[in-house]
């Protein structure tokens, strides 16, 4: 028995069985590549690169955070450090009698502002309502990164004292 040669509708149709099969040989497979990476559990490149650029913009944050607390720290510190300067020259002129006030020097020292940079402490004793009553102001100036900080109290001093009439 004698086969003749193939037509072009039976050609075309091995064509299109062979690519339906191909397909379906070839989705098997990337089902099956799939199925086995799911179960190794696997990360792809792209996941562990978004995960590092997630994982990079907040400890970015963070670390700004931090550096910014420990910069309020610091002021702080600085400020509690004046503010005792100050208390302690306000304990030392309450301890004086009213006269040795009056001839008081207008600068001041103690062992606090020694933690301070470029710090000083200054005493201002102005008139006020009456001559037996004078502004006393006590502040102290330091330098914090370039930028001059200052910390003051003012308080009043009679010739009579406090709560004496």
């Amino acid at each position: 028995m004698r086969m003749h040669p193939p037509t072009s509708w039976e050609k075309a149709s091995c064509e299109r069985i062979g690519k339906m099969i191909a397909h379906k040989l070839l989705r098997k497979r990337k089902r099956t590549a799939n199925a086995r990476a799911a179960k190794e559990g696997g990360f792809t490149l792209i996941e562990v690169l978004i995960t590092i650029m997630m994982l990079a913009v907040v400890l970015t944050a963070l670390l700004s955070c931090f550096i910014q607390a420990f910069d309020i720290l610091t002021r702080m510190k600085q400020m509690t450090i004046a503010t005792q300067s100050i208390q302690s020259e306000l304990e030392l002129i309450r301890s004086m009698h009213y006269n040795d006030i009056l001839s008081l020097d207008n600068t001041f020292t103690n062992d606090n502002l020694s933690y301070l940079e470029n710090s000083s402490g200054i005493i201002d004793l102005e008139d006020s309502v009456g001559a037996e009553i004078k502004k006393l102001t006590v502040s102290v100036t330091w330098t914090y990164r370039g930028r001059q900080m200052q910390k003051e109290v003012v308080t009043y001093v009679t010739k009579k004292g406090i709560n004496k009439k």
